[in-house]
């Protein structure tokens, strides 16, 4: 089958400043593409020009850039309306589309041109707060009810499926959400003793609450360390921070890493540490599973509610040293829980589940 993904947002981006880099190939919609031609399948992504890569590369499949359109309304970092989009899937004649989100202008064109081939992949589970979330009520609840009326609709997680149903008359019983290449991210039994943060170290995600725990657990565990990747705003406040308190030889920040550097730390952690106040669907969750490393979490991620579900880490609305204790004492059990449900947050997994949906679609 000839298939279209349409996802103009390749990475994220805190501000409207679109931080060019140099490869796309460790972003998730890469993988989940690059198995759908694994699987067989001719793909093409279309994406925003605005996060084309600054290096030339060679990709395994077909990538289209289009321009975006009024960047002062339409942030290209939030909100972007791809230019030409339309004649370009006409010229493309795919049989089948997957869409990115509901609350899109992209969507919105896919689903009044292209129905019968449509599905939108929705990750959002509440409204936008943009302009004290008038916009976002009012395109639930005219333009999603009106336009998205008999499109195919599959959350990323059980909170986005609750939430589009109120909406939408099409959504599947199913949700799908992040997928990971677990050939990649291989798991490792046999864990060091450390925690780890993947993370951008900015104020949302409460790096400083992380250290803070981290550090009461220490003074009962001086063989432990956290290892912090990732960087931000933040970064220097943190390390100021660790040095207030003395732990520079115990809290190590790596900066920002490959997924092929991240890997190894990542798969000898005891557990993956994360404690933001806003977050969606997180990939790195699904990453830490893959290696066979648990989670400690607030209940603020979608995957909490499999992580919760399937013992697969610690879920609580305020983690504590405690936690971290916890995943200590009983690390075999999560770890053999991780190794269990691994396969399904594969892109494997994934892409024969959309496939399924497709078959539906038929019908």
């Amino acid at each position: 089958m000839k298939i279209v993904i349409i996802n103009p947002i390749l990475y994220t981006c805190e501000s409207s400043y679109i931080k060019k880099v140099k490869s796309i190939k460790d972003s998730m919609i890469y993988n989940l593409c690059l198995e759908f031609k694994n699987q067989g399948h001719e793909l093409i992504l279309i994406a925003a020009k605005d996060y084309e890569p600054v290096s030339q590369e060679k990709y395994d499949f077909r990538i289209i850039y289009l321009e975006t359109k009024i960047k002062s309304i339409f942030k290209p970092n939030c909100f972007p309306w791809l230019k030409s989009l339309k004649r370009t899937i006409k010229d493309i004649n795919p049989d089948y589309i997957i869409s990115g989100e509901v609350f899109s202008m992209n969507s919105l064109i896919v689903s009044k041109n292209f129905k019968n081939k449509t599905i939108i992949w929705h990750e959002l589970a509440k409204h936008n707060n943009i302009l004290n979330k008038i916009p976002s009520k009012i395109w639930y609840n005219i333009i999603a009810k009106v336009f998205f009326n008999g499109t195919r609709i599959i959350g990323r997680s059980k909170n986005a499926q609750d939430f589009i149903r109120q909406y939408c008359n099409n959504v599947s019983d199913d949700f799908i959400d992040h997928g990971v290449d677990i050939y990649k991210f291989v798991p490792k039994k046999n864990k060091e003793k450390q925690f780890v943060i993947v993370s951008q170290l900015i104020e949302r995600k409460h790096i400083d609450g992380i250290i803070n725990i981290f550090h009461d657990f220490w003074k009962n565990n001086k063989d432990f360390k956290l290892i912090i990747i990732g960087s931000g705003d933040q970064e220097m406040l943190l390390k100021e921070q660790v040095d207030s308190i003395d732990l520079n030889e115990s809290i190590l920040f790596m900066g920002q890493l490959s997924h092929n550097d991240i890997i190894p730390i990542l798969s000898s952690s005891y557990a993956l540490i994360i404690n933001t106040e806003k977050d969606n669907s997180m990939l790195s969750i699904v990453e830490s599973i893959a290696t066979a490393t648990p989670i400690i979490t607030t209940n603020i991620p979608y995957n909490s509610y499999y992580i919760m579900k399937e013992r697969l880490g610690i879920v609580q609305s305020k983690i504590s040293a405690s936690d971290l204790k916890k995943i200590v004492m009983n690390i075999d059990t999560y770890i053999n829980n991780c190794m269990r449900y691994r396969y399904f947050i594969s892109n494997e997994y994934h892409v024969k589940r959309f496939l399924n949906e497709f078959e539906k679609m038929r019908l």
